[in-house]
């Protein structure tokens, strides 16, 4: 139970600390390829950021971390089609086992994304999502 409530507490925090203000551009557009810069609505989870986080914490199988220690990082970077399915999934961090994980969480998730839109138009997008785990 404490190493659940541990990976629980770490995903919120990660998921409050997630987004990154950058000069120059808007807070809440996603990154997009080059092609869709203009973006009028940004992707969307069903149910909020919430529910993405209560999503992974259900999949997440902390127990493939035991024996390890220390602070493992990593971010997953995939992109959200027009249909609302996710394609082209890649992590990358210090931790192999934990990028094999969440790519496994995410390719694991079946609820339909709400996609980004361009001039009125489903768009393709990327999202990312970091994550740190502490043992």
């Amino acid at each position: 139970m404490k190493k659940i409530s541990i990976l629980i507490l770490l995903l919120g925090a990660q998921f409050a600390f997630s987004q990154t203000t950058q000069k120059e551009e808007s807070k809440s557009q996603p990154t997009t390829s080059a092609e869709n810069n203009n973006i009028e609505t940004p992707v969307e989870y069903p149910g909020g950021m919430i529910a993405l986080r209560q999503d992974i914490s259900q999949i997440f199988d902390a127990s493939k971390f035991e024996g390890s220690s220390g602070i493992s990082k990593s971010v997953t970077k995939f992109d959200i089609n027009p249909d609302g399915s996710i394609s082209s999934i890649s992590t990358t961090g210090n931790n192999p086992a934990l990028n094999k994980e969440m790519d496994r969480v995410i390719k694991t998730l079946k609820t339909k994304w709400k996609p980004a839109t361009k001039n009125g138009q489903p768009i393709t997008s990327t999202y990312r999502i970091p994550m740190t785990l502490n043992r």
